[in-house]
């Protein structure tokens, strides 16, 4: 839910910017690219002022002002001067980076524990989930905005700004001053695009000087997409087809990260599908009319066999082309010897999704890796039978080798559509009357799988051990469903065998009668809730509780999953090994087993758990016996261990960023954490993206993951917004103080705890002057839009001084530019050059380190690897180690300790390097206290 409501969220605030690029585009025709920059202008002028203690709201229309004033200047370029429009746009862009930074100050400014429109948001909140409120309040500014805009543009004045742009020749000739009429409009869009900015900014908690790269792309998608949607052409429907466009395009997002697109992909799409949109139309507009009228003489002159033929025809040659296709595909995947395996879950439920992952799970231990020699095509139906015929059809399309459908329903499906290729099935309560087979041994010859009847019967023990003497227990089932049918029939059963226990049942067509059925229960005096297994009445196991909670009605359920929620008893199969069965037996038919050949295996392993809390709430007292029985108790697991998820999020593919997650990984491999509490790990990476970034974020809290690391300091930032709840834990981070993280290292956000590895820039500097005691002039290149870069020059800045050092700077916000910036140091006579923590600089190592040995020029950095690539000598966290040390707190955590009670570690395991061959080449004599240090010598 968070994904798609966060994706929604962020298209309203997208709106914005997406209806100044729909003024400038279509109202103006000026493709004004100042967006990139005035986005930015909106963040930056908004989070100075919120710090500063201004007014949120004041600030926002102070940042409406601040970026319609660079589209005036844009508009004023291009009508004063006759520049053209793309160009001045590019111009202003380009001057407004440094004109950010000034107003800024630095190139992040976080705004997590600032007051703003969102905090204030949150204070009137009465009482929803964070994001629907949020998504409502945004619905409805967003419902005033698009009637005032539409409106504007009714007005007199709106209405010749349009027809300005429509026609600007004979608007000068009605009077009309176009060139005004023309700023009036650019200005006007690139204030709504600081509006943008600006709550951007604050849904985020930072404003970031790279955030606005790609706004333009962005806000034409949504236009465009939206004009696709919207056909109509009042002015109304147009501004709303830009609302609208917006949305999509973040759904487009998130639904992309929702079935596992690399959201490096993502741009590429985005830009082919704009270019198709914008190109089609043109090929096609010019051709309608001649093509109507010769499609008209064409059907007048044929007749209807020869209409029939062509259509036959035509089905002849596409089932060739499909079939063309599939042979290739086939071909295709054989040749990289990929087996092809679809799983299909009828829900998004707990259970499910664990027989899912265990299957997965098991598979990999056998040897089957993703991507290498296994695809898999994970797909959930999201309750909708009809949906899974679909899935089924995408199966049999894309020519999978081996189905596997985990619940009743969806195996019942998939034995009665699919009769060429083995069904795995699992997660079954009884197959045979599905349909499946006879006996295990006597089955459809293309069906086998994992199954296993609810034990009522267990359960049954449970409610009468507890809950001795006469009582009355009511159910809730859905008759649709095959496997809920079956298990009520046997717990009826059992319950006939208890003469001092009544049944009372409702049946529910939807989980959204479930809660009326519930009380309806509940009304009736019924001392226990007996739940049996159905995926509908588990999906909306809240309603019950919510039903319960006020007649202190125990429950008890075959879930064991749902002891946390509100049950007081549970006893049911244990579903880990339900996936782990299923993915044994699709090894067998993989390696050349028959289905007909492999009985159907029957799981017997029984889970029973206790919730302690909710037993205190009822005032029930749990028997001895039932509780010696009891495998979990409260939040206990005694001996078998929930599989957990854990995701490891990179905000680009940097190398140190990589490195660091080696060493991560690494660390939780060798200490045996991964493996001792079941956990997986999913690796996310949003490629540089901001974005995108926001979107792995609310991926990661939409599908609940049990702990979060992020590596960078941009993933913290966005982590630290979009998630106060799952435990997190950061690495790889410079200052996470000045980013609003935390004020000490016992301070800092209750469930964030991490790493901070500050560049060891002092001692660098100190070896400089020990080296070269008569150096003068340190030359450092660095890029603003860099948190860590801009940190460290800060430091250099102070270090530099105390040593007697002109530190002379450069910046940069390209690697492009590097080598120009380079050539104005070499001008200046730099004795020294350094590179700390900026990653653009990073990037052309190589190229500096020919450059300045060509000079003779030593060359200092902070990364030890550097030494390879030509540097001369290096000062440098392993960041190897750096994760190392990042695991080991996500093991603590993981271990039971909280997060808060965990202090941030500050971790720079120096290493130093120096290259000998050239310290000989510039004459230089390496003192002997730092040679003994120096973990490499290049000689």
């Amino acid at each position: 839910m968070e994904l798609w409501v966060g994706a929604i969220n962020l298209g309203f605030l997208y709106a914005f910017m997406a209806m100044g690029v729909f003024i400038t585009f279509r109202i103006h025709d000026f493709p004004d690219i100042t967006v990139d920059g005035s986005f930015v202008t909106g963040a930056a002028v908004t989070a100075v002022l919120i710090v500063a203690g201004v007014n949120p709201f004041a600030a926002l229309a102070l940042s409406f002002f601040a970026a319609a004033a660079a589209g005036a200047v844009t508009a004023f370029i291009h009508t004063r001067f006759n520049i053209n429009g793309l160009l001045a746009g590019i111009l202003v862009m380009t001057g407004l980076y440094s004109i950010n930074l000034h107003i800024m100050g630095r190139s992040n400014i976080p705004l997590l524990n600032q007051p703003g429109i969102i905090t204030y948001l949150k204070t009137l909140n009465p009482g929803l989930p964070y994001e629907i409120w949020i998504c409502i309040t945004f619905c409805a500014v967003i419902l005033v905005f698009w009637a005032l805009i539409s409106l504007f543009f009714r007005t007199d004045f709106g209405i010749t700004m349009r027809a300005t742009g429509n026609n600007p020749t004979m608007a000068s000739a009605s009077g009309v001053n176009v060139n005004m009429m023309k700023t009036m409009g650019i200005a006007l869009a690139n204030g709504l695009v600081g509006i943008s900015g600006s709550i951007v900014a604050q849904y985020q908690g930072f404003a970031d000087i790279g955030m606005g790269i790609g706004s333009i792309v962005f806000g034409l998608a949504a236009v465009i997409i939206g004009e696709s949607i919207v056909r109509i052409r009042s002015i109304y429907a147009r501004t709303l087809s830009v609302i609208i466009g917006s949305i999509v395009f973040r759904l487009m997002v998130a639904f992309a990260l929702f079935v596992g697109l690399n959201p490096i992909d993502l741009k590429l799409i985005t830009a082919l599908f704009v270019l198709v949109i914008l190109i089609v139309p043109k090929m096609l507009a010019g051709r309608a009319e001649k093509t109507d009228k010769a499609l008209e003489k064409i059907i007048k002159r044929m007749s209807v066999k020869k209409i029939i033929a062509g259509i036959a025809a035509l089905a002849i040659i596409a089932a060739a082309v499909v079939l063309g296709y599939n042979m290739l595909s086939t071909m295709a995947f054989n040749s990289l010897k990929r087996v092809r395996i679809g799983v299909v879950q009828l829900t998004d439920h707990v259970l499910l999704n664990i027989v899912r992952d265990s299957f997965i799970e098991e598979m990999k231990k056998l040897g089957y890796e993703d991507g290498k020699n296994v695809t898999y095509y994970l797909e959930n139906a999201n309750g909708d039978m009809t949906t899974v015929n679909s899935i089924l059809d995408k199966f049999l399309y894309e020519n999978v080798d081996v189905v596997v459908p985990i619940s009743s329903g969806c195996t019942q499906t998939a034995i009665n559509k699919i009769k060429d290729r083995p069904v795995v099935f699992t997660a079954v309560v009884n197959p045979f009357i599905l349909g499946a087979g006879k006996s295990e041994k006597e089955h459809l010859p293309n069906v086998t799988g994992a199954y296993g009847p609810v034990p009522s019967d267990k359960l049954m023990e449970m409610v009468t051990g507890i809950l001795p003497g006469k009582i009355k227990v009511g159910c809730i089932w859905d008759p649709s469903q095959e496997n809920a049918v079956y298990s009520v029939k046997k717990l009826k059963e059992y319950i006939e065998q208890y003469k001092n226990v009544t049944f009372k049942g409702v049946m529910v067509n939807g989980s959204s009668e479930v809660y009326q059925a519930a009380t309806s229960l509940a009304n009736k005096n019924i001392d226990a809730f007996v739940l049996t297994s159905d995926n509908i009445v588990f999906s909306a196991f809240e309603s019950v509780v919510k039903a319960s909670e006020t007649k202190k009605i125990p429950i008890f359920i075959t879930d064991v999953e749902r002891l946390k929620d509100g049950a007081l008893g549970a006893c049911g199969y244990d579903y880990t090994l339900s996936g782990i069965h299923a993915a044994r037996i699709a090894n067998r038919v993989i390696k050349g087993e028959k289905p007909v050949d492999i009985p159907f295996e029957r799981y017997s392993k029984i889970t029973k758990g206790i919730n302690i809390d909710t037993a205190k709430k009822l005032g029930i007292t749990i028997p001895r016996k039932i509780l010696s029985e009891a495998t979990i108790v409260g939040r206990e697991i005694k001996n078998d261990v929930k599989p957990k998820r854990l995701a490891l999020f990179l905000f680009s593919d940097n190398f140190v960023l990589k490195i660091t997650a080696e060493g991560i990984m690494d660390q939780l491999k060798k200490s045996g954490v991964l493996e001792k509490h079941n956990i997986t790990v999913d690796t996310k990476n949003s490629q540089n993206d901001y974005s995108v970034a926001q979107a792995v974020v609310q991926d990661i809290v939409r599908q609940k993951y049990d702990y979060i690391i992020t590596v960078s300091t941009i993933a913290l930032q966005v982590t630290a917004n979009g998630n106060t709840k799952i435990p997190h834990i950061f690495g790889a981070v410079t200052d996470p103080y000045r980013m609003g993280i935390a004020k000490t290292p016992e301070e800092h956000i209750p469930n964030i705890t991490g790493v901070a590895t500050f560049q060891p820039v002092e001692s660098t500097i100190k070896a400089m002057r020990a080296i070269f005691p008569k150096a003068k002039k340190i030359g450092i290149i660095w890029n603003p839009a860099e948190a860590n870069s801009e940190a460290c020059t800060l430091k250099a800045r102070e270090v530099a001084k105390k040593n007697n050092f002109n530190l002379i700077e450069k910046t940069v916000s390209t690697t492009d530019e590097v080598k120009d910036a380079l050539s104005a140091l070499l001008n200046e006579k730099i004795d020294i050059f350094l590179t700390s923590g900026d990653n653009t600089a990073m990037l052309a190592v190589v190229t500096i380190a020919a450059i300045l040995k060509e000079h003779k020029i030593p060359y200092f950095t902070n990364d030890p690897t550097d030494i390879d690539r030509g540097a001369f000598f290096s000062i440098g966290a392993d960041y190897f180690e750096v994760g190392v040390e990042t695991a080991k707190i996500a093991e603590r955590v993981i271990s039971g300790e909280e997060t808060k009670k965990i202090p941030i570690m500050n971790c720079v395991p120096e290493k130093i390097a120096v290259n000998a061959v050239l310290a000989k080449l510039y004459g230089a004599t390496i003192p002997d206290n730092i040679l003994k240090k120096a973990a490499v010598i290049k000689r």
